[in-house]
């Protein structure tokens, strides 16, 4: 006979999957004919983008674009410094196994190495290394169940547990073309060298069945100025973004995670000299949102019946119930001393942390490896700028409070900012990292189905049982395998604590 059950089904996520893959990338830049000749490479920037992908068997085909940025010397009495950007459109296959097109698939490109060389004045050559940082989370449904729908008794182990139950995920593209007031400082902007951009503020508020999400996309401008005591200068600006996600299954439980990544990003000076203050900046943002809740869930773990044979069918699968972040910053501090040339002038600068490698053991993470500092250089007699990359020793140490054996751990810098001091030739550099560790609990479920009842032949049970306590018993083990209740064999034998037997201690069991 068929016994039918009341379960909850929930969709949860099995353990993340975290693949990186690098890849190389070349391209030859052409320096146009409204450009002066290069007579020298001072700095190749690279920023990649990922515009779509598309998941086939065990692989992931991903398509994009790279903004390169490229300083370099001409021979002009004026501005012997040009900049020059260059869109360059690619194409990669990702190897990935077991991938499905179902899968929540989130792909971040970052620089782990450029390679640049200057065959001629009108051909810049560049090899970039791309790291491709793929994140994948799969959905499993289970059905949990909460109680047995029959006439007869059923002795159940039940458990109480909170669930993170997935209720959507959903991806967003948030466009923008927005004309970018500079600020008033910068009126006497000429080129564009570099812009670096970043995501911060963001915020998100309910409203219905949509929820609101905004930000500020920021820029960091170098540029060459229109200025004869000053021809090299920094401005920011930020740009507010903001989109409405709709959901359908909003109420007073849910809870929201959101990944945002910038896609594309292109920009163009305005061309009307009026207005030179102004440039015009096109962008996209995804935010990667999943909707979920928190589910106090009272299930059976386990069930046997003292009169009936219970066979069933089972299945089983690991899920994370529970996931949290654990963030720490670390400070680190280096003095250079006599790294740079006698009569120069510090610039600009920004970091590289591709090269710092997390390794967790357990409770212990470890981050080694350096962080690259790429300085921009101007002599201060000649006007002339040069490139200049420093590594920043990194090894540090941090425990995971509470870890346990069925937790996964990710450990990841999510931003890192440095400031530089110059002292003539010395350098007082301070880093600071910001660590993330994503923890998981993963549980291994056993999924129950088609429970079939079944006479048990009763005369084959002993009545009287002397048990022997082996390692890894419990009360509950015992009863079911001798078709008796962990009340009876408490009360047959004045035990204290039921959680509590000893190896090697013998039980009376009465049916």
């Amino acid at each position: 006979m068929q016994i039918n059950t009341n379960k909850n089904e929930l969709f949860l996520n099995k353990c993340t999957k975290y693949i990186d893959i690098a890849k190389w990338i070349e391209q030859d830049i052409i320096v146009p004919d409204t450009k002066p000749d290069a007579m020298k490479i001072i700095n190749v920037s690279a920023f990649p983008y990922i515009s779509d992908f598309e998941v086939m068997e065990n692989k992931i085909k991903v398509t994009g674009k790279i903004n390169y940025y490229i300083i370099y010397g001409v021979d002009d009495e004026k501005y012997n410094t040009r900049g020059l950007f260059v869109t360059h459109p690619y194409e990669e296959i990702l190897d990935i196994k077991d991938v499905n097109k179902d899968y929540n698939i989130i792909i971040k490109p970052f620089t782990k190495n450029i390679i640049y060389s200057l065959p001629n004045e009108r051909k810049i050559s560049v090899k970039t290394e791309i790291l491709f940082k793929v994140k994948i989370k799969n959905k499993e449904k289970i059905s949990l169940i909460t109680d047995f729908d029959c006439e007869d008794s059923i002795e159940c182990k039940r458990n109480n547990q909170t669930f993170k139950n997935i209720i959507q995920d959903k991806k967003s593209i948030i466009a923008s073309h927005d004309d970018v007031m500079l600020p008033k400082e910068a009126e006497d902007l000429f080129e564009i060298l570099r812009i670096d951009t970043s995501i911060s503020n963001t915020e998100l508020k309910e409203s219905y069945n949509k929820i609101m999400v905004k930000g500020d996309l920021n820029l960091k401008i170098l540029y060459t100025a229109n200025n004869e005591s000053e021809n090299i200068k920094k401005t920011n600006v930020s740009v507010p973004f903001s989109a409405m996600i709709e959901f359908s299954n909003i109420n007073d439980n849910s809870k929201f995670d959101i990944e945002y990544l910038l896609k594309d990003f292109n920009f163009r000076l305005n061309d009307d000299i009026t207005t030179n203050k102004t440039i015009n900046v096109d962008y996209q943002i995804e935010a990667n949102t999943t909707l979920y809740e928190d589910m106090d869930v009272e299930y059976i773990e386990d069930f046997y019946s003292q009169t009936r044979m219970l066979n069933y069918d089972s299945m089983s699968v690991d899920v994370v119930t529970k996931d949290v972040d654990y963030n720490k910053d670390f400070e680190i501090k280096d003095k250079l001393v006599n790294i740079l040339p006698e009569n120069t002038k510090l610039l600009d600068y920004y970091i590289d942390t591709t090269s710092i490698v997390p390794r967790q053991n357990q409770n212990m993470v470890t981050l080694e490896g350096n962080a690259k500092v790429v300085l921009l250089l101007q002599d201060i007699s000649t006007g002339v700028l040069s490139g200049k990359t420093i590594d920043i020793l990194v090894n540090e140490t941090f425990e995971i409070d509470n870890y346990t054996d069925n937790m996964k751990a990710n450990v990841e810098i999510k931003d890192a900012t440095v400031t530089i001091t110059q002292s003539g030739s010395d350098l007082d550099v301070k880093l600071i990292l910001d660590v993330n560790t994503h923890i998981e609990n993963v549980s291994l479920f056993d999924i129950i189905k088609d429970i079939v009842d079944e006479k048990l032949d009763i005369s084959t049970l002993d009545s009287i049982n002397i048990y022997v306590v082996k390692p890894g018993d419990n009360l509950w083990k015992i009863a079911k395998k001798y078709k008796t209740s962990v009340e009876k064999i408490v009360k047959t034998n004045n035990i204290e604590n039921p959680d509590v037997i000893n190896v090697g201690e013998k039980i009376l069991i009465i049916r």
